[in-house]
C-alpha cells in the first residue's frame, strides 16, 4: 500500500490590523467655534459715546471675528471628515484581517477532518479488498488535492494581504500625523478667535455709540464694497 499524503498545513495568518505605532493616545478631537459675536455694540442709555473711529474699529474688529469664525467652520468640517475617514480605513482594514482569520479557521478545520479521514483510512485499509482500498486512496487523495489548491490560493492571498498592509500602514500612519497637525492647528485657532472675542468685549462691549454713526460706517464700507 502507498503511503498516503495528506496537504501541506496552511500558513499562520498574521495580524493585519491597521496599527498607529507612532501615537500613543487618542487623537486631540478639533474643538467647535464659540458663537458668533451679535452686534457691534450694545447701547445702554447712559455713558460717553464712541468716537466715530472708535466704532468704526470695533465694527471692524467684529467684522473679522466673524468671518475668521466663518473659515472656522469650515476647517471644522474638513476636519472632522478627516477624522471620519480614518475612522473607516481602520474599520475596513479590521474587516479584512476578520474575512483572513475566518478563512483560516475554515481551512485548520478541513485539514483537520482531512487528516483525521486519512488515518482511518490507514487503520481500516488491511480490512478492505484490493479495488475497495484502491477507490478510497483515489477519493482521499482527490479531497487531499483539491485542499491543497484552497490552501495555496489563501496563502497566495495572505502574502498579497501582507504586502497592501504594510503600504496601508504607511498610508494611515502619515495621514493621522497629518490629521493631528492639522486638528491641534485649528484647535489652536479656535482658541485664538475666542481670545479675539474676549478683547473685543472689553474694549466694545456695552459700549453706546451714535445710531447716526453706525449707518455713516455701514456706508462707508457699502461704498468700498466690504461688509
Amino acid at each position: 500500500m502507498n503511503t498516503l499524503r495528506t496537504s501541506v498545513a496552511v500558513a499562520v495568518l498574521l495580524a493585519s490590523g491597521l496599527a498607529v505605532a507612532q501615537t500613543s493616545g487618542t487623537a486631540k478631537q478639533p474643538a467647535k467655534p464659540a458663537a458668533q459675536s451679535a452686534a457691534p455694540a450694545a447701547k445702554p442709555s447712559k455713558g460717553k459715546l464712541m468716537t466715530r473711529d472708535e466704532l468704526r474699529a470695533c465694527m471692524a474688529t467684529n467684522q473679522d471675528i466673524e468671518d475668521q469664525a466663518g473659515k472656522l467652520k469650515t476647517r471644522q468640517a474638513e476636519v472632522l471628515k478627516e477624522r471620519d475617514d480614518l475612522k473607516a480605513m481602520k474599520e475596513q482594514s479590521s474587516k479584512a484581517d476578520g474575512d483572513l482569520q475566518a478563512q483560516q479557521s475554515a481551512l485548520k478545520t478541513e485539514i483537520d477532518a482531512t487528516n483525521a479521514a486519512g488515518e482511518e483510512l490507514k487503520a481500516n485499509a488491511s480490512k478492505m479488498e484490493k479495488a475497495e482500498l484502491k477507490t478510497k486512496q483515489d477519493e482521499f487523495n482527490a479531497r487531499a488535492a483539491a485542499l491543497q489548491t484552497k490552501i495555496d490560493a489563501f496563502n497566495t492571498a495572505l502574502r498579497a494581504a501582507r504586502e497592501d498592509n504594510a503600504k496601508a500602514v504607511d498610508a494611515y500612519n502619515s495621514r493621522v500625523d497629518a490629521f493631528q497637525k492639522h486638528t491641534d492647528e485649528y484647535n489652536e485657532a479656535v482658541e485664538d478667535l475666542a481670545d479675539k472675542r474676549n478683547e473685543w468685549k472689553l474694549k466694545c462691549g456695552n459700549r453706546s455709540y451714535d445710531e447716526n454713526d453706525e449707518i455713516a460706517i455701514k456706508k462707508e464700507n457699502a461704498a468700498a464694497g466690504k461688509k
